[in-house]
């Protein structure tokens, strides 16, 4: 429950899509309970250090010179009738 409930905050407090927020309409701003309870603030935090840490992991990852292509697209032909 815990975990559900830092999940709804961490939402809440993220800042939005680009493409999303320029199509939507203006919305009335989320207010957070006050005070914030301990356990969600500090679950939240734990998530924010972990994904600064996956973050630094791929962006400190070096490809080798030649290495392949994770994926090529390739149009579809035509199917005749």
């Amino acid at each position: 429950m815990t975990l559900l409930a830092a999940g709804s905050a961490t939402a809440l407090l993220a800042p939005p899509r680009d493409g999303i927020a320029a199509n939507a309409p203006a919305a009335k701003p989320v207010t957070l309970p006050e005070p914030i309870p301990r356990k969600v603030r500090a679950e939240i935090e734990k998530q924010k250090k972990n994904a600064a840490a996956q973050l630094k992991v791929i962006r400190d990852y070096v490809l080798p010179a030649g290495s392949p292509m994770a994926f090529e697209f390739r149009p579809l032909r035509k199917r005749g009738k």
